[in-house]
């Protein structure tokens, strides 16, 4: 009966493409309201729960993850949005607007303190694959080993010393350019090795697994900001923040 009740529940939800024109009309709707906040918030709750079927389904591209942040956060759902532009980024790590969207968000984040700001606020991103797509990279690889090989080929043919002085450099460009992707990606594969956290409500910083344990911050910390995953012990999870200050929050204090 489960399974049949499934493969009807299945049968009638809406196709991606549907999912999305019923998102944007909600969205539409939730701007046409922005007078009455309730009702606004109301349809983006609505668009951001679309959007997020449909990113559920598989279909996963920079412009939905614009989508969905957008529409979490003027639902009122701001540790969301940011999720939402986290993952939009684990998709399109070069996208522009995706990471200017995230900092925006970041920003938005209400701290009870600059001291605080500063112990949780990630370093925006940077290196070679923040500002390049994989393929884009590619493409520059692909030129300028065609125009080193073009070089040799010519300083063989005419000796002239330019152009062996042109492949090397064309080489060692190509060089750079396979040294810092490496990096660029090394970097990246450390920092996931320790998943991202965020926290979803205000909830202060524990020196151990419990709430008998002290605080390890004067503040608390608010919905939204960002830490890093250290481990999990009794329904708590022990975690990083951007200064390198660690502690104690309860799973149920973070974004699923």
């Amino acid at each position: 009966m489960t399974s049949l009740l499934a493969l009807i529940g299945l049968s009638l939800a809406p196709s991606p493409p549907e999912a999305v024109a019923h998102a944007e009309r909600q969205f539409a709707a939730g701007v046409a309201a922005r007078e009455n906040g309730d009702a606004a918030r109301t349809h983006f709750a609505e668009a951001a729960r679309l959007f997020d079927s449909v990113w559920m389904n598989g279909i996963r591209n920079p412009e939905l993850a614009k989508n969905r942040a957008r529409s979490h956060r003027l639902a009122g759902n701001l540790p969301t949005a940011i999720a939402a532009l986290h993952d939009g980024l684990a998709v399109a790590r070069y996208d522009r607007e995706l990471q200017v969207e995230l900092e925006d968000a970041r920003g938005a984040v209400e701290y009870a303190h600059a001291d605080l700001a500063g112990a949780c606020r990630p370093t925006p991103p940077r290196g070679i694959a923040t500002r390049m797509s994989p393929l884009e990279a590619f493409l520059i690889a692909a030129a300028l080993w065609f125009a080193a090989c073009l070089g040799i080929a010519r300083f063989a043919m005419t000796r002239i010393p330019g152009w062996l002085i042109a492949a090397a450099a064309c080489t060692s460009a190509l060089a750079i350019l396979a040294t810092l992707w490496g990096l660029d990606q090394r970097r990246r594969a450390a920092e996931e090795a320790r998943p991202l956290v965020i926290v979803n409500r205000e909830q202060p910083l524990k020196a151990g697994n419990g709430d008998t344990w002290p605080d390890r911050l004067k503040w608390k910390l608010p919905g939204g900001a960002e830490a890093r995953e250290l481990s999990r012990r009794g329904g708590w999870i022990q975690i990083e923040l951007a200064n390198g200050a660690a502690g104690w929050i309860p799973e149920s204090a973070t974004h699923n």
